[in-house]
């Protein structure tokens, strides 16, 4: 590992629908040990209900307020300055409350988890019979279990849309 700094202009960013994920370290800047993703997540906007099962994810809330299903417990109002524990085969999902963008900060152990957005970014445009297939291949490949049927209930519970 070498020690540097990633300037703003040169780090990396990923779209996923209206999320970003902007990162300058991931696991090849820290010898796989880890990621750090500021994550911005639109008004009104669930991010896709998950769990990892080779990563543990820790949150730290940048700006804005944002709901979360940690397991079976849900805090729907939690403010910036707030930290989320969430180890890796537990469930969790997370939203934005609020009417403005919401900043989180993802630091994700061991790293990596960024490769599985780099390489689901350009599947999320595709369409055809194939797309299932690839969504979840991907997704197994990476050891996250998307949880689709979590994220109906939510969507329709909070008033939130993907």
């Amino acid at each position: 590992m070498e020690a540097r700094v990633v300037r703003p202009g040169d780090a990396h960013h990923i779209s996923l629908y209206d999320v970003t994920f902007r990162y300058g370290v991931g696991s090849a800047e820290s010898d796989g040990g880890l990621s750090m993703l500021e994550v911005t997540i639109p008004p009104k906007t669930l991010i896709k209900p998950h769990m990892h099962t080779l990563e543990d994810e820790y949150t730290l809330i940048l700006a804005g307020t944002v709901g979360a299903c940690l397991g079976d417990d849900t805090v729907e109002e939690i403010p910036a300055g707030s930290w989320l524990v969430k180890p890796r085969s537990i469930r969790h999902a997370m939203w934005n409350v609020s009417g403005e963008p919401a900043r989180i900060l993802e630091v994700v152990i061991p790293g990596g988890i960024e490769r599985y957005f780099e390489q689901i970014a350009p599947v999320l445009m595709e369409h055809g019979p194939d797309w299932t297939r690839l969504y979840n291949d991907l997704a197994a490949q990476f050891g996250l279990a998307i949880l689709d049927d979590w994220s109906n209930e939510l969507q329709a519970k909070y008033d939130i849309t993907l």
